[in-house]
């Protein structure tokens, strides 16, 4: 598969599938964890999230995938998009579409993939281009909540509780989920564009505010005990907001969500693909086919509530493996050997 890819469409690849899915639940056990703590945590890992993405950029032609860790990567993708249409199906039926079949919804998420997917890889790159502005609509209609603020909230800070910490911070960076992709992508950036320096750094601090004021504005609003009730805690704070145009606030961003939550899973199918297809494959769209049916037969045995808890607890840990332990692993174990993956063409 051969695409080349501008500076504004690799960073704005990267903030979809960092911030899509994730950006209206990870408040909740980060807080529930850390308690007041949270805010002071996210920003060590918002420090490390940049560390790493530095990281990344200094040795990504060294992230070479042999069949083995193509497949664990495919398995790996999958499996995280099984569980994000299950979530999304569970938020749609508990906010907006309650009478909807489960499958109705999974269905329509899966196809929207497949025409996606089927199309050239520009067309999923771009897409993410209409949802921008009303992305950080977000932003905006949060600060209609500030009169409600309770400052005290951050306070005290303490520090004497090592687990908590370290809990904390393992709950902050989960944020960050899908931030591998930075070396799946880095390839095909066009050879002429420099990414070092101010690039990333600006890149950066849109990220770690966007998610950062969702998290101060999270404890903010609601006391420890309180947030430990609301699985997403920015969806609530919006239907407490009034305003004259629409009735209620919270739906028409369940809705924008979604749209935003698709375009990730898109994005999910394409990594598929661009690591799938690194050698020529026969049948190139019946292999998606196939893939997307999977996709859509899967997600159906875990929209439950106990499994989508237990299982979003839980991926802070998949976070650890695949972004920090074996992208270092393949890095310098194939710096050793001298293997590099190819560059793209522009």
């Amino acid at each position: 598969m051969n695409f080349s890819l501008s500076k504004a469409q690799f960073f704005l690849l990267l903030f979809i599938i960092e911030t899509g899915i994730v950006y209206i639940s990870f408040q909740t056990p980060l807080i529930s964890v850390s308690r007041n703590l949270a805010w002071v945590l996210f920003i060590i890992a918002g420090v490390i999230h940049y560390l790493l993405i530095i990281f990344y950029e200094r040795y990504y032609a060294y992230f070479y995938l042999n069949t083995f860790f193509q497949w664990v990567y495919k398995i790996y993708w999958f499996s995280i998009s099984v569980v994000f249409i299950a979530y999304m199906e569970y938020v749609l039926a508990s906010w907006v579409l309650p009478q909807t079949p489960e499958w109705v919804v999974v269905l329509m998420i899966v196809l929207l993939s497949l025409y996606a997917n089927l199309s050239r890889p520009e067309t999923v790159i771009n897409i993410g281009v209409m949802l921008l502005p009303i992305i950080f609509l977000f932003i905006v209609f949060l600060m209609l909540a500030v009169p409600d603020l309770k400052w005290a909230n951050l306070l005290p800070l303490e520090f004497d509780h090592p687990l908590q910490i370290i809990k904390g911070l393992n709950h902050s960076i989960y944020a960050f989920l899908g931030v591998e992709m930075y070396l799946i992508y880095r390839p095909f950036l066009q050879r002429e564009l420099i990414l070092k320096g101010k690039p990333l750094f600006f890149y950066q601090q849109i990220i770690f505010v966007f998610y950062m004021l969702s998290v101060l504005f999270t404890q903010l609003f609601f006391t420890i005990d309180e947030v430990k009730l609301v699985p997403e805690p920015i969806i609530y704070i919006l239907k407490s907001q009034e305003v004259t145009f629409v009735k209620r606030l919270d739906i028409f961003f369940v809705y924008i969500w979604l749209s935003w939550s698709i375009v990730t899973i898109m994005i999910f199918g394409l990594s598929f693909r661009v690591v799938h297809f690194v050698k020529e494959r026969k049948r190139p769209k019946l292999n998606i086919l196939i893939y997307h049916i999977l996709l859509a037969i899967f997600p159906l045995f875990f929209i439950h509530f106990n499994r989508i808890e237990v299982i979003k607890n839980s991926l802070h840990y998949l976070f650890l493996i695949f972004t920090f332990f074996l992208p270092t692993v393949i890095i310098f174990w194939n710096k050793w050997r001298g293997k590099k993956c190819i560059e793209k063409e522009s």
